[in-house]
């Protein structure tokens, strides 16, 4: 036996025992590394042609079909919640890439402090560069008919006869339609709003004259507290067949306006009655106003009606 050669035992010993001190060393500096290691930022990836039960990790889809970005913000939102809960923010945080496209929403999106990053972790969601993306509350309408009513067709313009169409909107699951009194429905066509069918097309006519029997006087401004006036002309003979007429107004003061459904037309006495409630500042000679939402007032393109009670919408296109 060489004396100078180690002992196989004592190497034995040395490996397979450390001390105390040497153990907890090597499991405390594992469990450090692991723990101070810095968790790499996370993205996400929502194009209109993903899917919401892919991953969302994979900017495109995957030869095989079987993975790629999501298709809605909503699922991304879901996908970055479930990251935080189970492994936290990360640091440089989570970044959601949005494709090019217009994205529908039946429902708003609503944000929370469960979305929130930090400063240190921000979430973000981001147009990829050079790309445009629309985030829309609308419903494009896509089953719009040539108009053959002839009720509705009697009522039209002569000008706008054969240029007219029409859209069901209960037939796209469309029933909240607003109110005409707080604005209601806009009509978009080729990223443009449209003007409502209204008299006159572009500015005010006035009220002649006030007919109300309650008398108002703001410090020597005097008018009357209910809706009733004359006007003058003929072009509300159009509206007698008109089931839904609404007047927006300055009825009172230039800077106060308000709009309010007609109640009565008298074409003998050329006399407009509003329907109540009447305007907080009541009504006085002078004061102007149009008239909107009239069939018989689509007279020019891009003019457009609702009819609520029958869910259809009246349009003359560009």
């Amino acid at each position: 036996m060489n004396p100078g050669a180690r002992s196989p035992r004592k190497t034995f010993t040395r490996h397979a025992a450390p001390g105390l001190g040497n153990l907890l060393r090597l499991v405390l500096g594992g469990w450090m590394a692991t723990q101070l290691l810095p968790m790499l930022a996370a993205e996400f990836h929502v194009a209109i042609n993903g899917h919401d039960t892919w991953s969302g990790t994979l900017a495109a889809a995957n030869a095989q079909g079987t993975d790629g970005p999501f298709q809605t913000l909503a699922r991304a939102q879901l996908a970055v919640r479930e990251l935080k809960r189970t492994s936290g923010l990360p640091d440089g945080g989570i970044t959601i890439h949005v494709s090019q496209g217009v994205y529908q929403f039946s429902s708003p999106l609503r944000f929370t402090e469960a979305d929130s990053g930090t400063e240190r972790s921000p979430v973000r969601y981001q147009a990829r560069p050079g790309e445009t993306v629309r985030l829309s509350g609308g419903e494009v309408l896509t089953n719009f008919t040539p108009v053959t009513d002839p009720g509705m067709l009697q009522r039209l313009d002569p000008a706008a006869r054969g240029h007219a169409v029409q859209s069901d909107l209960r037939a796209l699951g469309l029933t909240d339609f607003g109110t005409a009194g707080g604005g209601g429905l806009e009509l978009f066509f080729q990223d443009r709003p449209m003007p409502i069918a209204r008299w006159p097309n572009e500015g005010f006519v006035r009220m002649v004259e006030v007919l109300g029997a309650t008398p108002v006087d703001v410090r020597g401004t005097k008018g009357c507290v209910e809706g009733r006036f004359k006007y003058e002309g003929d072009r509300p003979r159009r509206w007698t067949r008109e089931p839904d007429v609404w007047l927006h107004g300055y009825w009172f003061w230039d800077w106060s306006d308000q709009r309010q459904q007609l109640k009565a037309l008298d074409l003998e006495s050329q006399t407009i009655e509003l329907a109540p409630p009447y305007h907080n500042y009541g009504y006085r000679k002078g004061q102007w106003y149009y008239a909107y939402n009239l069939l018989s007032e689509i007279d020019q393109p891009g003019e457009w009606h609702l009819d609520r009670n029958a869910g259809l919408l009246y349009f003359w296109p560009p």
